[in-house]
């Protein structure tokens, strides 16, 4: 296997192990705690805004299209 079907084996193997061995109170606690924001790498957070602003090119590219056809 590669290995990310051996991360993705194990992970879902994990997530099963957990959800066997804690209580259901302990894992509602669990699942209460919040999970802290990511910080992402300068070309990460690059490819994110540049995502951002292509969807917003492309809904004025639709919004647009869709004015000139109903006229």
């Amino acid at each position: 296997m590669d290995s990310k079907a051996e991360h993705e084996h194990a992970s879902l193997a994990d997530t099963s192990l957990v959800l066997e061995t804690l209580e259901h109170d302990q894992l509602v606690s669990a699942k209460r705690e919040p999970v802290p924001r990511r910080r992402l790498k300068r070309g990460e957070l690059a490819l994110v805004w540049a995502l951002r602003l292509y969807l917003v090119f492309m809904l004025v590219v639709v919004f647009w299209q869709a004015w000139i056809a109903v006229r």
